[in-house]
């Protein structure tokens, strides 16, 4: 049948017909949808490739430590892994000068000590190993040295400048109010070199266990291990720092270690090595990075460096534990097996939405029960309306004018309820007032046609 054309009065216009074109303007948001969305995935593919086609630069320690092994076989798996086509291992002094350079944003990754102090551009990735604290005293003065507070007035190394261990060391001596007389800043080979010669007292070495560099020399009688506290006492001077610097724990050098020595274990404080990163590193890089370290971690034993990195590596995420932030990227590897927001709080939902049906259910019921009480209210002003209604083609005057005065009165009771909510303005509110009003008009018209008969 044809249709009314709404431009053309009376005009008609042909029924649409079956497998009519598709409109112009139609086809062309579509392609302008397709356009857009082929640029997304063209930008998050060029953005993708291009974390992964920059160099990257890695800093560790001084050439000679842990960090700079470990860093160095980091870099290979980097780069072996196709994360990045370079990556350059820096040797630094040490955590201090690395969170600077971070800060900075000179470098992309950095292996720091856990007490460093923090800043915020920088972002955790992973835990690598535990590092204690080595306080080796020369055997000139083993004798008058057995406490930490016998160094007050001594020549010591407290470690590189800027360094980690020279971080831990100062807030030591401070700790406990000691004031070395001499404070020399050598790099732990020259340090030890010169604890062995005797020109140094003491000498201050955060590192792993065991450590290449204090077994250079912990054999030798020119060296002697200092500790903080009897190992077996609970409440030692290392039991103390920890719990002033929450940041370092209460650690433990076993009998042994290297070699005879040392002859008892030594108590001492440590903390924890980590790889971090700038803030602004690709999520999917650090995701593939903290992927290839724990699933590649035995090619982390692979290097010049006695420790063996790999086996001391453990997955471990508690957030707020390291003293930074994690990076989102290691956050989705860290939870990469955690339910779902549904599964893992299905319980609570499920009790939530039954909530909600009985509060939804009982909302219904209330809202049942007013539209009934209203109902039967308009019921009520009806019924009262019809209820002895005189024969108007009979009554009297009085009886007109008395009737009306009850319709009156019964319509604004009614109206009353209407503004108070008592009544809904519906159907049934509709159908009273038309029945009040027709009697009204017929009251009225019927005192009118008194008044022109008055013998009536």
């Amino acid at each position: 049948m044809a249709t009314e054309r709404p431009d053309v009065p009376g005009a008609k216009s042909p029924p649409p017909e079956v497998g009519s074109p598709v409109p112009l303007a139609a086809l062309l948001a579509a392609l302008v949808a397709l356009l857009v969305l082929a640029g997304g995935l063209a930008t998050w593919w060029s953005l993708a490739r291009a974390s992964r086609s920059r160099p990257l630069v890695l800093a560790t320690g001084p050439e000679i430590g842990a960090y700079h092994a470990l860093g160095s076989a980091l870099a290979g798996l980097i780069e072996d892994e196709g994360l990045a086509p370079r990556v350059t291992v820096r040797a630094t002094a040490g955590s201090g000068e690395n969170m600077e350079l971070l800060a900075a944003g000179d470098i992309d990754l950095a292996i720091i000590q856990s007490d460093t102090n923090a800043h915020e551009s920088v972002r955790l990735i992973t835990g690598l190993y535990d590092e204690a604290l080595h306080v080796l005293v020369s055997a000139r003065v083993a004798e008058e040295v057995s406490r930490l507070s016998d160094l007050h007035g001594r020549r010591v190394s407290l470690g590189g400048a800027n360094s980690g261990t020279r971080q831990v060391a100062e807030r030591i001596l401070a700790h406990f109010e000691v004031v070395p007389g001499e404070d020399l800043a050598l790099a732990p080979g020259e340090a030890v070199e010169r604890l062995e010669a005797g020109e140094v007292d003491a000498v201050f070495a955060l590192t792993a266990v065991p450590s290449p560099a204090v077994a250079a020399v912990a054999g030798h009688e020119r060296v002697r291990f200092l500790t903080l506290g009897d190992a077996q006492e609970v409440g030692s001077e290392a039991d103390a720092l920890a719990l002033v610097y929450p940041r370092l724990h209460a650690a433990t050098v076993p009998r042994g270690t290297y070699g005879r020595v040392p002859v008892e274990p030594v108590r001492t404080v440590g903390v924890k090595a980590q790889l971090v990163g700038r803030r602004e590193l690709d999520e999917g890089l650090v995701l593939d990075l903290t992927t290839a370290i724990f699933a590649e971690r035995n090619r982390l034993n692979d290097t010049d460096h006695e420790f063996s990195f790999g086996d001391r590596l453990a997955e471990s995420y508690t957030p707020g534990a390291g003293g930074l932030p994690y990076h989102p990227g290691a956050v989705a590897y860290y939870e990469r097996f955690r339910p779902s927001f549904v599964v893992e709080y299905a319980e609570p939902i499920s009790l939530l939405l039954t909530l909600l049906v009985g509060v939804w259910s009982a909302t219904l019921a209330l809202r049942g029960w007013f539209r009934r009480a209203r109902k039967n209210r308009i019921d009520a002003y009806y019924v009262e309306v019809v209820r002895d209604a005189p024969d108007l083609t009979r009554a009297t005057r009085g009886e007109l004018l008395a009737r009306r005065d009850r319709l009156v009165k019964v319509r604004e009771r009614a109206f009353t309820d209407l503004v108070n909510e008592r009544l809904e303005a519906n159907e049934s509110f509709s159908i009273f007032q038309s029945h009040v009003d027709g009697e009204l008009a017929s009251i009225q018209r019927r005192l009118a046609g008194m008044q022109e008969s008055p013998s009536s």
